[in-house]
């Protein structure tokens, strides 16, 4: 038993606590243990402003065994100590999550970013907003102006993060709805955990259809959303980064952001106006 990492172990630990930094959470090594090949980690939430904007519990799971298994680390299997999943009915110490062993092969999964989507002049662009940004409203403002000038037409559709069942089922309906009258998709906003899991999830959507897609996400989150969308099974899925943080900034501050971006999102989506 030690709490030092060997070299290969401790590379990959950095980059899991990478993937959660963003929200002000981190990852603390508790323990290695070559006899029993196990990593125990706790998740340290204490700086943490908005717990819901963590990736919940059981998703941070798939998340830490994606990301090994995407490393090669398959020698170890995670223990880890997360607070928000303690039991009511035990004490106050925190429960233990097993992940188990990845040692299956890992697929590569599609590293084809997709079409370029060339002249944007007369077609249609699908813009997906959230609940959460206002800052994302006012890109998207300034975005659409910009491409109206340019003669394309830009459509947005508000997703409500976390519906399932019926609700779910019909917001989903409802995108695909949009996408299918598109010609190119662009998707965001990646500002926390949680909202960039439902980001790179909606741009795989139009990305599958063959439309061209960028995501959009904030500084911190970029390498979250490049190893969702590898674990979504679209590595050379398109991002486009914005800087963090994003919402406090002023409104005039979020519009030069966006208007100073727009030439790199068009160069992103292989878009001209």
């Amino acid at each position: 038993m030690t709490t030092t990492a060997p070299p290969d172990i401790n590379q990959a630990i950095e980059h899991l606590r990478d993937l959660v930094r963003g929200d002000g959470a981190d990852l603390r090594l508790i323990d290695v243990n070559d006899q029993a090949h196990t990593i125990e980690l706790a998740l340290d939430i204490t700086d943490v402003e908005c717990a819901e904007c963590l990736l919940p519990p059981n998703r941070l799971r798939e998340v830490l065994t994606a990301s090994l298994a995407q490393r090669g680390l398959t020698s170890h299997r995670v223990v880890l100590r997360d607070p928000r999943s303690t039991a009511t009915t035990e004490s106050a110490a925190p429960a233990r999550i097993t992940v188990l062993d990845p040692t299956a092969a890992v697929d590569a999964g599609d590293g084809d970013p997709g079409p370029d989507a060339g002249p944007l002049a007369g077609r249609t662009i699908a813009i997906r907003i959230d609940v959460l940004w206002q800052s994302w409203d006012w890109v998207v403002d300034e975005w659409t102006r910009l491409l109206g000038e340019g003669g394309a037409t830009a459509r947005a559709w508000r997703r409500a993060q976390g519906l399932s069942g019926a609700e779910g089922a019909a917001a989903d309906d409802a995108y695909d709805r949009l996408l299918a009258e598109a010609d190119v998709a662009i998707v965001g906003l990646g500002n926390c955990g949680s909202c960039t899991s439902w980001t790179i999830r909606d741009a795989v959507r139009p990305a599958r259809r063959g439309l061209p897609t960028v995501g959009v996400v904030t500084a911190q989150f970029t390498a979250l959303g490049t190893m969702l969308a590898t674990q979504y099974g679209r590595p050379g899925l398109r991002l486009l980064t914005l800087p963090f943080p994003l919402q406090t900034r002023p409104e005039d501050e979020v519009r030069q952001i966006a208007r100073d971006a727009f030439p790199a999102l068009l160069e992103t989506l292989g878009a001209t106006l």
